[in-house]
């Protein structure tokens, strides 16, 4: 998701399901300026990721929180989960993609 060049920063992190399995969910900070489309993100990720490693869900921020000295806390994402802002690729139509062994 660096790669591509919206992207300013990014993470990625499991998030609980109703299911057995975890789902893979992406943090994002945009370039200042640069808007993307979170279903535009998701084609620009099939190609150039294994399909488990697409993640459902999607959150742009407007920064990551990080440590003192700069490492993201995907703990405290992970712990956040998903919000009411956050994007769900399954009812835009993205089947299967984005779980990961619980």
């Amino acid at each position: 998701m660096l790669s591509h060049p919206a992207v300013a920063n990014a993470a990625v992190f499991p998030v609980r399901s109703s299911l057995a399995e975890d789902e893979v969910m992406a943090a994002l900070v945009l370039h200042p300026g640069r808007v993307l489309m979170p279903a535009d993100l998701i084609a620009y990720c099939v190609p150039r990721l294994p399909y488990f490693a697409v993640p459902r869900y999607l959150e742009f921020m407007s920064e990551l929180p990080t440590t003192e000295n700069g490492k993201v806390q995907k703990y405290e994402l992970g712990e956040r989960g998903v919000t009411q802002q956050t994007w769900d690729g399954e009812p835009a139509g993205q089947k299967g993609a984005g779980r990961t062994s619980a």
